[in-house]
């Protein structure tokens, strides 16, 4: 695909979701119209215990990010060394 047909792509949908996006349906009230009532809910207290930083959380991140950069690369020496020979034999 080239970046003209990805971009009339993009923009054909941003058109759609635009126009399928619901309308505010705000209806004005009659002078003889009640105002609703307000029922306040109290968000539920949570107590948070800092206990510093999670070295296992971070491990495991790591790894996972080092994991990615690994698969990436090999990934990419991979493709070169595949079309390295590929231009040989044309």
């Amino acid at each position: 695909m080239n970046a003209s047909r990805i971009l009339r792509l993009v923009a054909l949908s941003l058109a759609i979701v635009a126009l399928a996006a619901p309308v505010a349906s705000a209806r004005p009230t009659g002078p003889d119209a009640q105002p609703a009532q307000r029922v306040v809910i109290e968000p539920p207290v949570v107590q948070s215990i800092d206990q510093g930083f999670d070295w296992a959380s971070a491990a495991i991140g790591a790894g996972i990010a080092g994991g990615i950069i690994l698969l990436v690369g090999w990934g990419g020496l991979t493709y070169r060394h595949r079309h390295e020979h590929m231009s040989v034999a044309h």
